[in-house]
């Protein structure tokens, strides 16, 4: 059966091609859509590692002020601290949970050890326990700290990548920083927390390490000051009013921002998902086109083979029997665009392109297979039902 199939697809090769060539490169996209949204599911199904709810972010700008600016800061921590409605006050710089900016650095164990890529956050003593980071190992800064050596805390991914085997308390580090290659000099890991994922749901977690911030080594230059406010539940208008306000009190000539860590990660995971919404479009569309073509090629052929679908019909051929055989050129037809299709995306995992899991790839390519094949099987039903509808006795009289 199926080689008489095949002979039937060959004779009409031209037309076949065509349709074979849109399934493909459907297959391609529909194998790039799956993939993006394997990614999006695992990365929607990890923890950020950190509390997000009933935490807001407090974006302060000097505006050039030339007052100093560490004992206004350290006066508008106590007056917020003090606020009804607010449980806890942290201070950070960079990477920040859900914001724009990052510190990229290279991170390595000594003079001759191998540098790795990461990112620093510098945070205060309160920051792990306002936003419940859980600490694996070791311990989160102290108010004071008076170690010789600087103290950093790094995250899950970085102990596993630079002390896959051995103890990471007590180790050093040597953190450059990427934009200005500025060497921060020998640090002393005294904790280890779990994953960190500042960047949103969607990004992958990846090697963090956390350096003291404490006011009083700030520098006095500094011209933005990030806080995260950690606030009773429930809290709402009337309460960021009342930090404004605050703000405005204690630094004059400051501006100052407010929004919800929630909010932030709702506007990252939108601009996250473009990408996935994009492909679902052009996905769509081209769908859309090669559904067309399924139709008109189909309804060419029964137009042209109305003889031969009456001719058996009348030795005894069933309705069913007539309305699978197209289905059946049909989704063979999907194989023949959907064989090359898997060789292509198979490649991917191979080399390591993307640089992810070849699970993920895994996914795609099962979603665009299941879509292809149940896309075709859709498109061909309702043509090769008015096939099986074809009574013998007017299409033999026709011819």
């Amino acid at each position: 059966m199926i080689r008489h199939l095949l002979k039937i697809i060959w004779h009409r090769k031209r037309a076949n091609a065509l349709l074979i060539a849109e399934l493909f490169l459907s297959f391609l996209v529909l194998f790039g859509l799956g993939t993006l949204v394997a990614v999006a599911a695992q990365g929607l199904r990890r923890a950020p590692g950190f509390a997000y709810a009933d935490v807001w972010e407090l974006r302060l700008s000097t505006n050039n002020d030339p007052a100093a600016a560490i004992p206004t800061v350290a006066r508008l921590l106590a007056q917020l601290r003090a606020t009804p409605g607010v449980a806890d006050v942290s201070l950070g710089a960079f990477g920040t949970p859900f914001s724009t900016y990052s510190m990229s650095v290279k991170i390595s164990t000594g003079p001759g050890g191998p540098p790795l890529a990461g990112d620093e956050v510098e945070a205060d003593h309160r920051f792990a326990p306002l936003l419940q980071m859980a600490v694996l190992e070791g311990r989160w800064f102290e108010p004071h700290e008076n170690s010789a050596l600087r103290p950093v805390v790094i995250n899950r991914e970085l102990r596993q990548a630079l002390f896959p085997h051995g103890p990471a308390l007590g180790q050093r580090l040597q953190v450059r920083h990427f934009t200005t290659g500025q060497e921060s000099g020998d640090a002393l890991v005294v904790g280890v927390v779990g994953s960190y994922r500042a960047g949103g749901d969607l990004g992958a977690p990846g090697p963090v390490v956390f350096t003291c911030h404490n006011l009083a080594d700030s520098a006095s230059h500094r011209v933005s000051y990030t806080l995260l406010v950690r606030v009773r539940p429930g809290s709402g208008a009337a309460l960021e009013e009342r930090l404004v306000r605050t703000v405005a009190a204690v630094a004059k000539t400051w501006s100052t921002g407010v929004i919800s860590l929630a909010d932030s990660r709702a506007a990252g995971l939108q601009t996250a998902l473009a990408p996935i919404i994009a492909g679902a479009l052009v996905s769509g569309f081209l769908l859309l086109n090669v559904a067309l073509g399924l139709f008109g090629a189909l309804w060419q052929t029964i137009s042209r083979r109305r003889a031969e679908i009456g001719l058996r019909r009348a030795v005894g051929a069933t309705g069913p029997g007539i309305s699978g055989q197209f289905v059946a050129e049909t989704l063979i037809i999907t194989t023949l665009a959907v064989g090359p299709g898997v060789l292509v995306a198979v490649q991917f995992p191979l080399l390591g392109v993307f640089g992810l899991p070849a699970a993920l790839y895994g996914v795609g390519l099962a979603l665009a297979v299941a879509l292809v094949y149940a896309f075709a099987a859709v498109c061909a039903a309702q043509p090769s039902w008015q096939a099986a509808g074809i009574r013998p006795a007017v299409a033999l009289r026709e011819e």
